[in-house]
């Protein structure tokens, strides 16, 4: 009686593992609890605007423009609306929100970081609520 023996080439089996593999991961991310989106982190990229200005659309905002809180991180910045001129010359937090048809049709967070740093490279997170 003859038997027969079982070959597999080292292509399949790294095909077999990686799918393996990939099952095994999706099964222990599904297993894992959803983490809640923050709908109030400012995401994306914040535009350079002048001086110590920049300024970025926002998404979500629940109630009213002038009545908003911007925080850096935990810590609350301002003042809140500020002069736009105000914001680029003297920055330190001061920013303002306002209605723009023109560019981004919604919402604009107009804004200085809390020691004129960069806010894209500051490695710090920006909140409005």
């Amino acid at each position: 009686m003859g038997h027969t023996s079982l070959r597999i080439s080292a292509n399949t089996g790294i095909v077999m593992g990686s799918t393996l593999f990939a099952l095994a991961s999706s099964a222990f991310l599904y297993l894992l609890p959803p983490s809640p989106i923050d709908r109030n982190l400012l995401r994306g990229t914040f535009y350079f605007l002048e001086g110590h200005a920049y300024q970025i659309p926002v998404k979500f905002l629940d109630g009213e423009l002038g009545a908003a809180r911007l925080y850096e991180d935990d810590k609350l910045l301002g003042p809140a609306n500020s002069e736009r001129q105000e914001i680029a010359t003297k920055g330190g937090g001061r920013f303002q929100l306002f209605r723009d048809n023109k560019s981004f049709f919604g919402p604009v967070l107009l804004f200085s970081t809390s020691d004129n740093t960069d806010p894209n490279t500051n490695g710090r997170k920006y909140h409005l609520r």
